[in-house]
């Protein structure tokens, strides 16, 4: 059973995550982006456990990262997914005319191949990029979409996504022992 701190901690990283959801979708596009660029020093100094881990992550990438390189390639992580999140919060609220509108993708035609053949395609989105675009994308022309997710804590942290990516038009299923067959 989880500790009064936990929960408190649980629900204050739930909330945060809502009330940034609300916040980008409110604000204007440019603006939650100059946002972000204004708030992620703070926020990557404020995550210092998650900023070690990614610097942990950089050195293994790079071992001659040290000092102030390291600091800067830690700080355009934070920058990265501030800016994924802000997009993906953000994705609900536009029409489907600017997601086929602004969407840009190669080999596009490789899918309808495979789809051709009647027994669907497997693609992989690394998070190079805000996939759930992708999947929103896909749903928009008109695809079933289903994705394998890592499962977030807490546990409520998880379920808030799944509802925002279905609402995009996926179908979740968190990766685990029986992520195969739920494919």
């Amino acid at each position: 059973m989880a500790s009064p701190f936990d929960e408190f901690n649980d629900a204050l990283t739930v909330g945060g995550y809502r009330l940034g959801s609300l916040i980008a979708r409110l604000t204007p596009g440019p603006v939650a982006q100059g946002a972000v660029s204004l708030l992620a020093p703070g926020i990557a100094l404020s995550l210092r456990q998650r900023r070690l881990i990614i610097e942990r992550h950089l050195k293994r990438v790079d071992p001659s990262l040290s000092g102030l390189a390291l600091r800067r390639a830690s700080q355009q992580a934070f920058d990265s997914y501030m800016r994924y999140y802000t997009e993906s919060f953000r994705l609900p609220t536009l029409s489907r005319k600017h997601v086929l509108r602004t969407f840009s993708y190669d080999g596009y035609q490789h899918i309808l191949t495979g789809l051709e053949k009647g027994k669907g395609v497997i693609v992989a989105l690394p998070h190079l990029g805000g996939w759930e675009w992708a999947g929103r994308w896909m749903s928009e022309m008109g695809h079933r979409m289903t994705v394998i997710v890592e499962p977030l804590e807490p546990p409520a942290l998880f379920d808030w996504f799944v509802k925002l990516r279905s609402d995009l038009g996926m179908n979740v299923v968190p990766l685990g022992p029986t992520a195969g067959s739920a494919v």
